[in-house]
């Protein structure tokens, strides 16, 4: 069961959303919430898998609101709905920690798979703004520092199949390794780049120019 919570200030959008995941079996939503004092209050009580939260909730930094609650709970992973998909604002959401993020826009099947693929395995990108992202972090100039860590094939290879939004077991499958090592190489690949989830080790991959 993937417990989620919704935080948004739209009421109209905020019951489509609630009825998507009210008609999933394997979905559980623990409250809901309508401003930043909403949210901090609920988390304090309950803490779900999933926050997904719309980016212009009344009173949001977006930015400032996740770097703190990403320190108070790690293990939250968080989705949140945009009214467009900035290029900008896309790269500064995703290396601030967030695990998705959705257009507002975004169908009822994608909203479903988003949630199911960050439970699962951290991360997932839509196609336009996997292809913003990747636009913007390819122009960025590769950092040169003497004691930048080195990568094995296994390790690029996972890194490029993680940028394509291939799962674990696909991954195993598609280099012919256990899932269990596969998991190692990404424990591994945390360690080396100090990027504490998937999105922020896809986001260092792309900014070094380790995958195109």
């Amino acid at each position: 069961m993937i417990r989620c919570s919704l935080a948004d200030n739209q009421l109209y959008f905020k019951k489509g959303v609630l009825a998507t995941l009210s008609a999933e079996k394997d979905i559980l939503l623990c409250w809901e919430a309508s401003s930043v004092e909403d949210i901090i209050l609920q988390l304090r009580v309950t803490t779900p898998d999933i926050l997904l939260v719309g980016h212009d909730v009344k009173g949001l930094e977006i930015l400032s609101f996740l770097s703190q609650q990403k320190l108070l709970y790690p293990s939250l992973k968080i989705i949140v709905f945009t009214a467009s998909a900035d290029l900008v604002q896309a790269k500064e959401l995703l290396t601030a920690g967030v695990n998705a993020i959705l257009p507002r826009d975004t169908d009822q099947d994608d909203i479903v798979k988003a949630i199911q693929s960050v439970a699962k395995d951290d991360i997932y990108f839509n196609e336009l703004v996997s292809r913003a992202l990747l636009t913007r972090l390819r122009n960025k100039t590769l950092t040169a520092a003497a004691d930048f860590p080195q990568f094995s094939k296994n390790e690029i290879r996972v890194l490029e199949l993680l940028a394509d939004g291939c799962k674990t077991q696909e991954i195993a499958n598609r280099i012919f390794l256990s899932v269990k090592s596969v998991e190692n190489i990404r424990y591994q690949l945390k360690v080396k780049t100090g990027a504490s989830t998937s999105t922020a080790l896809i986001v260092y991959a792309l900014r070094h120019r380790l995958i195109r």
